[in-house]
C-alpha cells in the first residue's frame, strides 16, 4: 500500500475546504519494529524545540515544521544536533485549520522517538504516520524514561516484532524503558544491516 504523496494530497486539501476542517480517513498498514527500522531513513530521539506554521503558496497548502533538538541519532547522520520535519497541515491565511487524520500533533518541550522517511516529500515524514512517533515520559517511581505510542498508551514489550501496548487486562505491566527500547532498535539494526 502506498502512502499519499504531497502532490496527491493537494486535491484532498481542496476537498477539505468544502468539508469541516478535518480530513477523516487515513489508512495505513500496521508497522512492526523491524518494519519501522527498515523503512526509516532517520531514527532519532529528540526534544521538540520549534513548531512553525507557514503557507506554501506554490502548493496552496499550509505546512507545519517541527524542529527536534538534543538529538541522539540511531540511524542517519549521527553528527546532527537538530532536524526539522515538514508536515502537511496547519492554518490557512484566512484562519481555517486543515489537518489530516492520523498525523500527530506535537508540544513544545516533549521528548520523542521518531522513525522518519520522506521528509519534504511525503505529507507526513513518519513511517506509518502516527506509528513512526513514540512519546517519552519520565516515570518518577522507577526513575526512568519510558516509551508510549503516539496516543500515550505505554509500550510494555516487543513480541514477535510487534510493539505490545498496555491493556486494561494488564495494567500492572511496567512500561518499557527508553534505554531498553533503544537497545531493541540497535539489535534490530544489527540484524537487518549486520552492524557490529
Amino acid at each position: 500500500m502506498h502512502l499519499l504523496r504531497k502532490g496527491s494530497c493537494v486535491s484532498l486539501l481542496f476537498s477539505a475546504a468544502l468539508l469541516p476542517t478535518l480530513i477523516h480517513a487515513t489508512t495505513v498498514l500496521e508497522q512492526t519494529l523491524p518494519g519501522l527500522v527498515r523503512q526509516a531513513e532517520v531514527i532519532a530521539v529528540g526534544t521538540v524545540t520549534g513548531i512553525q506554521e507557514q503557507w506554501d503558496a506554490t502548493r496552496q497548502a499550509p505546512i507545519t515544521n517541527i524542529t527536534f533538538s538534543h538529538l541522539t541519532v540511531l540511524k542517519g547522520d549521527a553528527s546532527a544536533k537538530s532536524m526539522t520535519l515538514e508536515f502537511l497541515g496547519g492554518h490557512t491565511p484566512d484562519g481555517r485549520m486543515i489537518a489530516i487524520a492520523g498525523v500527530p500533533y506535537f508540544t513544545m518541550g516533549e521528548k520523542t522517538v521518531v522513525f522518519c522517511a520522506g521528509n519534504r516529500r511525503d505529507f507526513c515524514p513518519l513511517v506509518g504516520i502516527w506509528q513512526g512517533l513514540l512519546r517519552v515520559t519520565f516515570d518518577p517511581q522507577r526513575g526512568v524514561e519510558t516509551v508510549s505510542d503516539n496516543f500515550r498508551v505505554p509500550i510494555v514489550e516487543v513480541k514477535n516484532g510487534r510493539l505490545q501496548k498496555r491493556t486494561h487486562a494488564a495494567l500492572s505491566q511496567e512500561p518499557l524503558s527508553l534505554p531498553a527500547f533503544l537497545e531493541l532498535i540497535t539489535q534490530e539494526m544489527r540484524s537487518l544491516y549486520g552492524q557490529p
